[in-house]
């Protein structure tokens, strides 16, 4: 028996068979912190607690000089209630939405449209920003369903 060709040939088949990290579907249950930011609203939602930060700025009408300058009038902050199975469904919806992006042609004038989906675990941070694409809401079904739960809960804005 030649040994010389075995060796290659065995060589060959270990190698050739790839091991891929496959992620874990559960990974977004692994998280810390969620945070959802549009253009004038800050929602945080943490693992630990039992409820939502919301802040809300409200600003004086702007300034017509270039750029716009917008002064802060009144800042609302409250807390709202939420259920471990709604921060569970938040978590799941941002991660699909940080981890698999809908790239859409929409262009909103006036940079309307904006939100930035945070998803926090530990030492990492993953996040999705949408600009000028009008209603932030439409650009996926996940987006949809993130706005759904926090309508239910308090006043967000589309835009």
């Amino acid at each position: 028996m030649n040994f010389k060709l075995i060796i290659p040939l065995i060589f060959i088949i270990s190698c050739s068979k790839k091991i891929e990290n496959a992620p874990d579907k559960n990974f977004y249950q692994n998280w810390e912190n969620l945070e959802i930011k549009t253009d004038r609203q800050t929602i945080t939602v943490f693992k630990l607690s039992d409820s939502m930060e919301y802040e809300n700025i409200i600003y004086t009408k702007e300034f017509y000089d270039i750029p716009p300058q917008y002064k802060i009038k009144k800042v609302q902050k409250y807390k709202m209630h939420v259920t471990n199975a709604e921060k569970d469904s938040l978590a799941k919806y941002i991660y699909a939405s940080v981890t698999d992006p809908k790239f859409i042609n929409n262009l909103a004038t006036d940079y309307v449209g904006n939100v930035k989906l945070k998803f926090s675990k530990e030492n990492m941070n993953l996040v999705c920003e949408y600009k000028s694409v009008g209603n932030w809401t439409e650009v996926s079904e996940n987006t949809r369903k993130i706005y759904k739960l926090i309508k239910a809960k308090g006043e967000i804005s589309t835009q």
